[in-house]
């Protein structure tokens, strides 16, 4: 990836040392696959659909960003 900036690249990277990556794993939610991430708090954050039924990709219940209910 290139990123044309008129900063300075100390700016651009300042912090990144102390960037965690999240932590994914694939589950099983209700029949449908998917990729959830753990937050802090220990609830899951749905980050990707994983299902080959395209009918789980219309239910508002499924997408991306909402946290499962356990």
């Amino acid at each position: 990836m290139i990123l044309w900036t008129p900063m300075q690249m100390e700016l651009v990277l300042e912090g990144i040392e102390n960037m965690t990556s999240p932590s994914y794993c694939q589950i099983s939610y209700r029949g449908v696959s998917m990729l959830v991430e753990k937050t802090d708090g220990g609830r899951k954050r749905i980050a990707r659909l994983l299902s080959t039924n395209p009918a789980d990709y219309l239910n508002t219940d499924y997408t991306p960003g909402k946290y499962l209910d356990d």
